[in-house]
């Protein structure tokens, strides 16, 4: 696997987003997240802002990279090795093993819900969900099988 030397893309995230995620009273990082075969999803050869990436192998029709997701539960920032078309749907897999990543539900969107689980053992009662459509906003955290979820006051509640 290369590495993040040829990073040409990077999406900047709205600072209307960083706004809102610096008024919430906890934030969530994820710190571990793992592939079915207990390989870690989380690389310090992508960082955001000190904490290490979600790094991700990814294809299209035409085209096999790398993405790095940032760890902070509400940013939406990324890395990627090749552009990403808006609403072209990727295939996600494991960068050490190359395994697919498991469908764990249809999104909203048409797309779908990928899960990375975050813990060794694969559980999807705990697992951070991400839509494989580019630019859906749709993602989950979901522990003890219940959703995480910030509410109006920026507390972290299980819903």
């Amino acid at each position: 696997m290369g590495t993040f030397d040829e990073i040409r893309e990077m999406v900047v995230i709205n600072p209307f987003k960083w706004k809102k995620i610096s008024q919430l009273k906890e934030v969530i990082i994820i710190k571990e997240c793992y592939c079915p075969n207990g390989h870690s999803l989380i690389s310090d050869q992508a960082t955001f802002d000190g904490y290490s990436g979600i790094l991700l192998k990814v294809r299209t029709r035409q085209k096999e990279g790398i993405i790095a997701l940032n760890p902070v539960y509400g940013l939406k920032h990324r890395f990627s090795s090749f552009p990403l078309v808006k609403d072209e749907l990727l295939s996600i897999k494991c960068p050490e093993c190359g395994i697919d990543l498991p469908v764990f539900s249809p999104c909203t969107c048409g797309g779908e819900l990928i899960t990375l689980f975050l813990d060794k053992k694969p559980q999807f009662a705990n697992s951070l969900l991400i839509c494989n459509r580019v630019d859906c906003q749709h993602a989950q955290i979901r522990f003890n099988n219940e959703v995480v979820l910030y509410d109006k006051d920026g507390n972290v509640i299980f819903g």
